[in-house]
């Protein structure tokens, strides 16, 4: 059967303990987090002990922490995506975390889509040496100028095999072909001309994905509750278990300023999910 875990992002403006312990409280036993600060200062890969992460992970009673969110993982537009995103692996397998999540990013001005896909072929190739020798899956999740489409995701995954490489499905990011890139301190929106269907999407990689995002939004772009926006996270999710994917969905959101509204959004989320892979 799927898992259900919840990204630590959507407490991201609330200290970690504090977060694990609402996550846990709600019934999810799993969880994954970022090293993307500011965005997410939850894990900082340069500074901190990944056994403290275990041991918070015990602490809390969580089986298992899903994925890391790599720093600097915008690989095209940003050339510290490839040292930093090194550390990330490193550290997630010092954690015991089998995922590192990352993305393509926005292709450069004046870059041709030639060149930018060798330029991420080069990076990437560096970046899986290091996913193949720790025993890590690096997965890219929609976030750019290629992966935004079933037909960029494929080539993408041309780049490396199954055992080193994988997808993280994020529904919502195909569905308004946006996504934040962050990076250097600093974050902002991107844009990749008009979305795409994210089940139609799914359909044409889903023997990839090894780690999924369940995100919503309403029409005016805001995170709601999973269920409550008009992303078809229902449709993937049930797409999923019929390939046979026992992976995680994690539910995510881009955070929220009243803790209260966060674990309710949370809460209804996890309510909607559980119902959904258990039929």
């Amino acid at each position: 059967m799927m898992k259900l875990g919840c990204g630590t992002v959507l407490f991201r403006n609330f200290e970690l303990e504090r977060s694990l312990d609402a996550i846990r409280n709600i019934g999810f036993e799993y969880f994954e987090t970022q090293a993307v600060g500011p965005w997410c200062p939850h894990v900082d890969v340069e500074k901190d002990d990944p056994e403290n992460l275990v041991r918070l992970k015990d602490k809390f009673g969580f089986k298992g922490i899903t994925g890391l969110w790599s720093l600097n993982g915008n690989i095209l537009s940003n050339p510290n995506s490839v040292a930093s995103g090194v550390r990330s692996i490193e550290w997630a397998a010092a954690a015991g975390i089998p995922v590192v999540h990352t993305g393509d990013g926005h292709k450069p001005e004046g870059l041709t889509e030639e060149d930018a896909y060798k330029v991420l072929t080069e990076r990437m190739h560096i970046l899986l040496e290091a996913a193949k020798k720790n025993n890590v899956i690096l997965a890219i999740e929609p976030h750019g100028t290629f992966s935004l489409t079933v037909e960029g995701l494929k080539k993408i995954m041309k780049i490396g095999d199954a055992s080193c490489l994988g997808i993280n499905y994020d529904g919502c990011n195909v569905f308004r072909a946006g996504y934040v890139e962050s990076g250097n301190g600093q974050s902002g929106w991107q844009s990749n001309a008009t979305g795409s269907s994210e089940t139609e999407v799914l359909a044409g990689i889903a023997d990839r994905v090894v780690h999924c995002h369940a995100k919503d939004i309403d029409k005016q772009g805001n995170c709601v509750a999973v269920g409550d926006g008009i992303v078809n996270v229902k449709g993937c999710v049930e797409l999923l278990k019929n390939s046979g994917y026992n992976g995680v969905v994690s539910v995510e959101t881009e955070g929220g300023e009243d803790f209260t509204q966060v674990v309710e959004l949370a809460k209804k989320s996890y309510h909607y999910l559980s119902e959904i892979i258990k039929n």
